[in-house]
């Protein structure tokens, strides 16, 4: 891979490990009327615009699709911590390594699954959460798809390197047999 593609997938992959970081760790995927925030760990109630209290999530946390959304969410952030780290090492140590090619494309794809499985398992279930009330997504969801988002421009550009790379390849060879 060309070593601009691979520095600017690392920086990118970084960005979005922290971006989904922080909104997978902060209770604002959805802020109810009446300044209630909801996240995926916790229900904060804001007074004033100063967080007054924060509590665990009893209400629907033993639901089963409330589960598997933390569950993908976990699973989200693994992947993308170990996406990160298998491009980092293709860039400062191993940067022909066909395994860790392929290792960093599998992983940077499951961790878009698992993102986008947990996002719409949230997003299904809104009514649950709100109680049929009016809502907005807060800024904790919203950093949450850009993260996926920057993980699938990663995934693409891996993808797209590692065709360039048996195309050389080929390329190559058929120089060599002439």
């Amino acid at each position: 891979m060309g070593e601009a593609r691979l520095s600017a997938s690392f920086l990118v992959l970084a960005i979005a490990s922290l971006l989904y970081i922080v909104g997978v760790a902060t209770p604002s995927f959805i802020i109810k009327v009446g300044d209630v925030h909801n996240g995926l760990w916790k229900r904060c109630y804001i007074v004033k615009g100063r967080p007054q209290f924060c509590r665990d999530l009893e209400h629907y946390a033993d639901k089963d699709w409330f589960k598997i959304c933390r569950g993908m969410s976990i699973l989200g952030l693994i992947n993308i911590l170990a996406s990160t780290v298998c491009v980092g090492l293709r860039l400062f140590k191993l940067p022909e390594h066909k395994i860790l090619r392929i290792c960093s494309i599998v992983a940077t794809f499951s961790t878009v699954a698992f993102i986008l499985t947990g996002l719409v398992s949230y997003y299904r279930h809104t009514d649950d959460i709100t109680d049929g009330k009016s809502f907005n997504y807060g800024f904790s969801f919203a950093l949450c798809i850009l993260g996926m988002c920057f993980a699938a421009l990663v995934d693409i550009i891996l993808i797209y390197d590692l065709l360039m790379a048996k195309k050389n390849i080929e390329s190559r060879v058929g120089v060599e047999k002439k």
